[in-house]
């Protein structure tokens, strides 16, 4: 029985090692790079405020190993105002990288801290920033985008429609242009008095109470700084101020939209809204809209998403 048992465990072996043996093997092959490396420049401050409890915002920033100076794209995060982090940007900035760009993630500041006057000035100190710096980063100063998500859709649409607004624009390297040749945004609102309209009566009560972020955001926290607080509906003239349809003229910026039509949070009118008001001013506006999408959904960073991106960026910005 012993000898039986080796035997069976020696076949085993045998067969082990053979069939090891013959799938191990050595070739060479070759590999075109069409990805180009990427480097990043981590937690780089480019503006300060001392009020502010962070007393800094920062950006990372993703750059494609490419010779020559490239266009820049600034990715702005969402979080419904309460929050905007960077990282957020990390998987469309190395993408973004990878198509060519200068990618560059960046914080702003925050309901309870700030108004949208403040949060929008934030994104234009990036630009003016990474402008002022463009020869340290490889970037085509004359040729910067921007995107954003949500909230960040906002920021950014905001930002592309206001570039002669100077009430958005303080801080540091103010010799610096802060308009943009291009903007992405992805489920971002418009009209904030509007953003529920798509849903029941009583998810529109409660985004149009004074406590939501939206109003939190556009008419700051009761007792900061002297707010009042209080309802958009109840407020018509910052509501007005702080609706990019406003602002919107020939001089707009293309834009490329993006919302599903599944979207629970921002109601995907919202983004037609925006597109029609660009389209009547004669201003170029592609709106696509996602099937079964849901808001911040994984259909947005599918490859064929990605790709409408970056076909977008390239025709304007190349």
């Amino acid at each position: 029985m012993l000898k039986k048992k080796f035997f069976i465990v020696l076949v085993a072996a045998i067969v082990f090692v053979t069939s090891t043996c013959a799938a191990a093997k050595t070739e060479v092959i070759e590999i075109e790079n069409v990805v180009p490396e990427i480097g990043l420049h981590q937690n780089v401050t480019f503006a300060q405020y001392f009020t502010w409890p962070e007393s800094r915002l920062q950006m990372d920033i993703y750059m494609p190993a490419v010779k020559g100076k490239v266009p820049a794209v600034i990715f702005v995060p969402g979080g419904w105002w309460l929050t905007a982090p960077k990282v957020a940007g990390m998987q469309i900035c190395i993408q973004l990288a990878q198509a060519g760009f200068v990618a560059a993630s960046i914080d702003y500041r925050t309901i309870g801290t700030v108004n949208y006057i403040e949060a929008i000035g934030d994104v234009k100190a990036a630009i003016r920033y990474l402008r002022a710096h463009a020869d340290d980063f490889n970037i085509d100063k004359n040729k910067i985008a921007v995107i954003g998500m949500s909230a960040g859709g906002y920021l950014a649409t905001m930002v592309g429609v206001t570039s002669g607004v100077k009430k958005f624009n303080f801080g540091d390297y103010l010799n610096e242009r802060v308009d943009v040749q291009a903007v992405v945004d992805i489920f971002g609102p418009t009209d904030l008095t509007k953003i529920a309209d798509d849903y029941p009566k009583a998810t529109q009560d409660m985004y149009n109470s004074p406590g939501a972020p939206p109003a939190l955001f556009v008419n700051g926290v009761p007792c900061y700084k002297g707010s009042k607080g209080g309802s958009l509906l109840d407020t018509p003239e910052t509501a007005r101020d702080s609706n990019p349809l406003t602002y919107i003229d020939k001089n707009t910026p293309p834009f490329l939209i993006m919302h599903g039509n599944a979207d629970k949070t921002v109601s995907p009118s919202q983004s037609k809204l925006l597109h029609d008001a660009l389209i009547k001013n004669g201003v170029d506006s592609t709106h696509y809209i996602i099937n079964g999408a849901d808001h911040a959904a994984a259909y947005f960073y599918q490859p064929k998403t990605f790709g409408i991106i970056v076909d977008f960026l390239n025709r304007i910005l190349r």
